[in-house]
């Protein structure tokens, strides 16, 4: 639960400055230029951190990315090489 909690966090932060970004934008000027760059900026980094985070939820097993994409046979069937003659 509290992993969802955190990645909506995280994408409403990246929305928000998004969105900061575009205020900034329509609003021309000199200082408002350096306050786009400035939230267009921390819209990367958050991007980032989101990006770091759900890989790493991955790696340790608390979410699990695979489980629904791509069904992975379990089965340990030794696979023989047809190609090698073994009656030579």
């Amino acid at each position: 639960m509290w992993v969802k909690v955190v990645v909506i966090i995280l994408m409403l932060a990246i929305l928000f400055s998004l969105f900061r970004g575009l205020f900034f934008l329509n609003k021309g000027g000199e200082e408002n230029s350096r306050k786009l760059v400035k939230s267009l900026s921390w819209r990367i980094g958050l991007s980032l951190l989101l990006f770091i985070v759900v890989l790493l939820l991955d790696h340790y097993g608390v979410i699990n990315m695979r489980k629904g994409v791509l069904p992975v046979d379990t089965s340990q069937e030794s696979v023989v090489d047809e190609t090698t003659d073994e009656s030579n």
